[in-house]
């Protein structure tokens, strides 16, 4: 189970300073496991997740040696004693790599299971040619125009990126505090390892722009925003292609991270001729935080249910 840059300590500094832990577990005097997470509180109960715009987590196991058996129930000791080490926690929630499949601590453990597809595509071929070959026609097609009108071009400081993903969120709220752009940008790009592209028109206007990240394996489709009044229908592909041009340059594989929410998505990123990999959500919570997570959401849905309210009244006004 290997160490990706979301575990890294400078990722986790950067989006999560001073706040993430880490437990290990030792065999024959030598680290054989490890479990990062970030803990915080809130009222009495100890929550332990993952830090913002961190596409995943999760234990990570050093090789064992030895036959089939013997490796599998090595792993699977690890992980359990790493989960026993964060057993007083009253919520725990991650997301594991698609390269972890021992689920069986997890559900020993009384955690609940949910899967999350993701798309992976080896780029490690010698020439590009083929991975052009393996994309959809209708998708090579609407490259192609997109190449017609727009030039893709790097995009060294972050604040336009984040002042960019932010208008095109036309005053809904971001799922991630935008202000973690800026570390993360500066963290990855001081060990060369990320990537922010944009698509943009002869008159200088960005249709869109993507936020690649990576490590030694893959490079991750991290974020990816546009101006939907201004963008070219094959701006976000064009972007993506770059992405996966620029896998095949390091000989890494490309990440979709997790890119089939919908069957829209899926469509979408279906064609770009990646295979389908599952991540796991895992999830364990006391009662004592069920409860307090209910009662916190109360005043909230009264607020909410407040508010539709005067909104019928003012329509009715009219």
């Amino acid at each position: 189970m290997r160490k990706s840059i979301f575990h890294e300590d400078w990722w986790l500094d950067a989006l999560a300073p001073g706040r993430w832990r880490e437990v290990t577990c030792h065999r024959g005097g030598r680290l054989a496991g490890s479990l990062r997470f970030v803990e915080r509180c809130e009222g009495n109960v100890k929550i332990c997740e993952m830090p913002q715009i961190t596409r995943f987590l999760g234990p990570v196991v050093a090789p064992q040696s030895g036959k089939t058996e013997t490796r599998i129930r090595s792993t699977h000791s690890i992980v359990a004693e790493l989960l026993k080490q964060i057993a007083g926690h009253d919520h725990v929630e991650m997301t594991l790599d698609s390269g972890f499949g021992d689920l069986a601590p997890f559900l020993a453990a009384g955690y609940d299971v949910k899967v999350h597809p993701t798309f992976l595509l080896d780029c490690r071929s010698e020439a590009i040619e083929p991975l052009w070959a393996g994309l959809r026609d209708k998708t090579k097609n609407i490259i192609r125009r997109a190449r017609e009108r727009l030039t893709v071009r790097e995009i060294d400081d972050v604040s336009t990126f984040a002042r960019f993903y932010e208008a095109n969120l036309e005053g809904a709220e971001s799922y991630f505090d935008l202000a973690l752009l800026a570390p993360a940008f500066a963290a990855a790009s001081a060990r060369r390892q990320c990537k922010i592209v944009a698509a943009v028109d002869a008159e200088g206007v960005a249709h869109a722009k993507v936020f690649f990240v990576w490590d030694d394996k893959y490079v991750h489709y991290f974020l990816s925003t546009r101006d939907k009044n201004v963008a070219h229908p094959g701006a976000v592909s064009l972007l993506l292609w770059s992405g996966i041009e620029l896998a095949h340059s390091l000989g890494l594989c490309f990440d979709f991270d997790g890119g089939i929410a919908n069957d829209a998505r899926y469509r979408f990123m279906v064609a770009f001729g990646g295979e389908v990999a599952n991540r796991f959500d895992v999830v364990r919570s006391t009662a004592n935080y069920r409860v307090q997570h209910t009662i916190r959401r109360i005043p909230r849905a009264l607020m909410r249910r407040m508010s539709a309210r005067n909104g019928m009244a003012q329509f009715a006004l009219w």
